[in-house]
């Protein structure tokens, strides 16, 4: 599932990032790996190598992190568990129908964003991003 910044657009946030990021179930971390070094000749660490919960690839300027997790803890101490967050997905698919992702529903990617780093830029983005998405959840109430 697409998580990050790339999912806050999703839901129409203005934003601009070369980051994607992924949070994928850990049994599915070769089939990920294999899809992302056959798509995107990226280059990866060794696919043995089972202990890393994030793999970080380079395809031309972009990033893409993945991370495999079951379950993650944000800083208010909120316990995410990956097939919840899945289960409660919506699935976008490109006009092509070529691609299709999973994006959090607005109470779990704003969940997702609340996690500290010690980066003050990418800490002001996560703010940035919970408050646009606070606002859209209110609007959408209304």
């Amino acid at each position: 599932m697409l998580i990050g910044r790339w999912a806050v657009a999703q839901h129409g946030a203005p934003v601009v990032t070369a980051d994607y990021d992924f949070w994928v179930h850990p049994g599915d971390r070769t089939k990920a790996l294999n899809l992302l070094e056959s798509l995107f000749d990226a280059d990866l660490p060794a696919l043995n190598k089972r202990s890393r919960p994030l793999v970080r690839a380079f395809v031309g300027p972009d990033q893409i992190d993945v991370f495999f997790h079951r379950r993650i803890t944000n800083r208010d101490g909120e316990e995410l568990l990956f097939d919840e967050i899945y289960a409660r997905c919506e699935e976008k698919v490109d006009p092509d129908k070529r691609f299709r992702v999973r994006i959090p529903c607005l109470d779990d990617l704003i969940a997702l964003k609340k996690f500290d780093s010690p980066d003050p830029l990418k800490r002001e983005r996560n703010l940035e991003d919970i408050r646009f998405l606070l606002t859209l959840k209110k609007r959408r109430r209304s």
